[in-house]
């Protein structure tokens, strides 16, 4: 079988331009990406803020500077306050030097998104009914809606830096291989839709992607031991340990949903019996609603199925937070599984804090008391009480925002 037949190479437009030997490139090309770095994270620097993080000298620094400047990528910004001596000119990325492409894939949706290289959404769009399916035909399908978009907002295949794709279930991100959906290319999913897109494509399960949005644009900026639950149908966990995306030897890391709670339980989709996500996840959640109303149950939801309405999760969070006491009672016995296995987690990893993202995060205060009651009549006192457990503010957009996290933390690493 052939694998990861092409090979992952993030390059800036002018860098193709670059001439000399490999290794003169490559120094160059280094020296280049110390300025952009900085001010893709600082926003707006002076050359002499420059020197202090790249490690340059003031003459080198200004030189390459003059020569981002020709190249288009980033752009003079007024003038600074003066220290001492003359006001420093003021530089900035130029956001419509390339952009990125996010691709954040669910089992029932896909949401699509194009950011400049100021983190700032140009594009973004929703398709609520897009079964995921292990087929070139729902590939096709993506490709398609990721074309529309860039022709929308006119924006060249050329002008991609890269692609940041989003994905349930096993994935090996450094080979660009997914285990559990979409693994019907021989050549591997990365190379398949680089070969049909023409741009670089960064893959990453859909948990650890939430974590690096978290890291970068949500509440684990500037914390080093953040655990991120990713609640949606499944139970997904992206752990950031020691400031870094912990990812495991193979990429498998954070399988959180399929550890063993109950050996007398039922099948999971894993194979296994009695996993975490068997008795708690939006699906189960679902599933039990449903099973109650057929019951004659009394909620809000009744109304749904009697005209004919789809229960999802997206209808079942917004009966929770409209108050309907039923479908807040099966939430709440779910919480007492998943607070029972994040106390496990604490134990083990001692993190600040744990947040919550995904659909069920949107739940809110709903879904953080019951399971912060059960992790604390679970979990020893001194480890529990140091640690915060939180609502994304990304909710639903954590995924989306990770996979621009993902993209310009490969090109800077």
């Amino acid at each position: 079988m052939i694998k990861n037949e092409i090979k992952l190479e993030l390059e800036f437009l002018y860098e193709k331009t670059l001439e000399g030997t490999v290794n003169a490139k490559k120094r160059k090309q280094d020296q280049y990406r110390r300025i952009i770095s900085h001010l893709y994270y600082n926003g707006v620097a002076s050359i002499a803020e420059i020197v202090k993080t790249a490690k340059m000298s003031q003459p080198l620094v200004a030189s390459l500077v003059e020569d981002l400047l020709g190249f288009g990528v980033i752009l003079e910004n007024g003038i600074g306050e003066s220290i001492g001596g003359r006001r420093p000119n003021l530089y900035c990325m130029n956001p419509e030097y390339q952009y990125v492409v996010g691709v954040d894939i669910n089992l029932h949706t896909l949401n699509l998104a194009v950011f400049d290289l100021n983190n700032q959404l140009i594009y973004r769009e929703e398709f609520k009914e897009f079964e995921l399916e292990n087929s070139s035909e729902y590939c096709q399908a993506l490709i398609g809606k990721i074309n529309v978009a860039l022709d929308n907002i006119n924006i060249g295949r050329e002008k991609v830096l890269a692609a940041g794709i989003s994905i349930p279930g096993l994935v090996d991100a450094e080979n660009g291989l997914t285990h559990t959906h979409l693994s019907f290319a021989e050549e591997g999913l990365r190379a398949y839709l680089n070969r049909k897109l023409g741009f670089p494509i960064l893959l990453d399960n859909d948990a650890r992607t939430m974590a690096l949005g978290e890291k970068a644009f949500g509440k684990a900026k500037d914390k080093k031991n953040v655990l991120c639950l990713n609640l949606s149908n499944g139970i997904g966990l992206g752990m950031i340990l020691n400031g870094e995306l912990h990812s495991g030897k193979n990429g498998f890391a954070g399988e959180f949903g399929h550890i063993l709670i109950d050996p007398e339980g039922t099948l999971c989709n894993c194979g296994k019996i009695g996993c975490l996500e068997t008795l708690t996840s939006g699906k189960i959640l679902v599933r039990q609603i449903k099973e109650g109303i057929e019951k004659g149950q009394e909620s809000f939801l009744a109304k749904y199925q009697d005209e004919g309405k789809k229960i999802d999760l997206r209808a079942v969070v917004d009966a929770i937070l409209a108050g309907d006491q039923f479908a807040i009672d099966q939430l709440n016995k779910m919480c007492e599984y998943l607070g029972k296995g994040l106390v496990t987690l604490i134990h083990l990893l001692n993190p600040e804090m744990i947040i919550i993202g995904g659909r069920l995060a949107q739940a809110g205060k709903y879904i953080i008391s019951p399971v912060s009651m059960w992790m604390n009549k679970y979990a020893m006192d001194k480890i529990s009480s140091e640690t915060e457990l939180v609502n994304s503010d990304l909710l639903d957009d954590a995924a989306l925002m990770g996979t621009m996290a993902n993209v310009m933390k490969k090109i800077f690493k």
